[in-house]
């Protein structure tokens, strides 16, 4: 499981990695909320469950990270811990179920940093290369 942040001129981006498909995503948003809060202070004692449906696993990565960010944004909520169950191929479209744990935002214990306003398909790409399994993502800020 890693995180490589990436340079970016007027946005944030990162490319999360890890054994199966399910972790890299996990890795995905776990970047993601590491760019808004610090995320090592961030208790899971609420669980927001999940279940999307996408045609790519392109279009599957966006859907996740953006309803976690709406998620935020309605609830309150912030987020550390990720779990993700992916199934489904290209032929039929893809569909995942799983939770995102978190608690409601603390902005003194949370430390805010950088604001993501939404997930951007410029620079996105999902793929495999020896195993190891990678979502790359830019988000607006």
């Amino acid at each position: 499981m890693a995180i490589e942040w990436l340079d970016h001129t007027a946005d944030a981006g990162f490319r999360a990695s890890g054994a199966s498909i399910e972790i890299a995503f996990c890795e995905a948003a776990r970047a993601l909320f590491s760019l808004m809060f610090a995320v090592e202070c961030i208790d899971a004692r609420t669980e927001f469950q999940i279940t999307l449906n996408a045609a790519t696993l392109e279009d599957l990565l966006i859907e996740w990270l953006s309803e976690l960010l709406v998620q935020k944004d309605l609830s309150g909520l912030v987020f550390s811990r990720f779990e993700l169950v992916i199934s489904g191929n290209e032929t039929v479209g893809f569909s995942a179920s799983g939770r995102a744990l978190g608690e409601p935002l603390d902005r003194v214990r949370h430390q805010p940093g950088t604001e993501v306003k939404g997930i951007s398909y410029l620079g996105l790409a999902v793929s495999c290369q020896d195993g190891i399994h990678t979502a790359q993502v830019v988000v607006d800020v």
